[in-house]
């Protein structure tokens, strides 16, 4: 199996699932403590995990569109779930805020 792209894989794994867990975290948070600021601040900071994982994946795909041969594996496929994964549960985490603070708003 290529090194390269092991070590990239598992990047791809660690800042996608590091994104995903924040988001998370940030939801939780919210339904405990009922702060939107934090939430909000918590999913853009996961935003810049997941966007480093963006950024191997961008990575992988130009240097295949560039003809470098990316060896397909497991792992690789993995790592693209995870972070597939990491995006809706950020898209869906964002939408759950603002859920709940109209939800609020519509309360009072």
């Amino acid at each position: 199996m290529d090194e390269k792209v092991t070590e990239q894989s598992m990047q791809l794994i660690l800042h996608a699932g590091t994104g995903r867990s924040m988001v998370m975290e940030a939801v939780k948070d919210l339904l405990k403590t009922g702060d939107v600021d934090a939430a909000r601040k918590k999913i853009e900071d996961a935003g810049k995990e997941i966007g480093e994982a963006h950024n191997i994946q961008t990575a992988l795909m130009s240097a295949e569109c560039d003809g470098k041969e990316v060896e397909k594996s497991i792992l690789l496929i993995h790592a693209q779930d995870h972070f597939m994964s990491a995006l809706v549960v950020r898209d869906m985490g964002q939408l759950m805020v603002s859920m709940y603070e109209t939800m609020c708003k519509n309360n009072k």
